[in-house]
């Protein structure tokens, strides 16, 4: 209930303009949340004005077939497993977010394979004309993993992904809020992985 109530009271400071980062610290500090909690209030609470950009902003996914497109490469993934472990929320702009909150920091595990497996059968499923997976190179293991999308898709290892991937502003794969916001278009790839698996 405390979570909820914290919600409405962030959503409402949103929506009259106050900044997120503090306006979440001010109502987290209010309600004396934990760090789990704040994370999450984070991920899926906005205001109704970033909601409808971002609601005109998201493209159906069979908008990829023949279409140039890039992959935010940990952010897909990430989310993608959070789906395996049954860890992931559907927030206030309609976008799938995992709630695990892995930064920097990443460990391959069996749940690699399969969620890589998911994203690259979703692509082959509405085949774009080009994608390019794009993977944080200072993140643990990430040559690993960019050596198994390899397999399938050209991969890239670079120090600024946000930042790469806005300067391009293909239709790009992403559930992260500040990137969508840059871009032109994006796809919800785990949204549509976690809908094929409830169906």
């Amino acid at each position: 209930m405390l979570v909820l109530n914290a919600s409405k009271d962030l959503k409402y400071l949103l929506n009259r303009g106050y900044k997120k980062t503090s306006a979440l610290t001010f109502v987290c500090n209010h309600y004396q949340l934990p760090a789990e909690d704040r994370h999450f209030l984070a991920r899926a609470t906005f205001s109704d004005d970033i909601i409808q950009k971002t609601l005109q902003k998201k493209l159906p996914v069979e908008e990829i077939t023949g279409k140039d497109i890039v992959i935010d490469g940990f952010n897909v993934l990430i989310t993608v497993e959070a789906i395996l472990k049954n860890e992931v929320i559907l927030c206030d702009d309609a976008v799938v977010r995992d709630t695990q909150g892995v930064f920097g920091k990443y460990k391959i595990s069996e749940r690699t394979t399969e969620a890589l497996e998911d994203i690259i059968s979703l692509l082959n499923q509405y085949p774009p004309e080009t994608c390019v997976f794009y993977f944080d190179k200072q993140v643990s293991h990430s040559g690993e993993v960019c050596a198994l999308v390899r397999n399938n898709y050209p991969c890239n290892l670079v120090q600024h992904v946000d930042l790469t991937i806005s300067r391009l502003n293909k239709i790009t794969a992403t559930s992260d809020s500040v990137l969508i916001q840059k871009l032109d278009h994006f796809i919800d790839i785990p949204f549509e992985i976690l809908l094929s698996k409830t169906l």
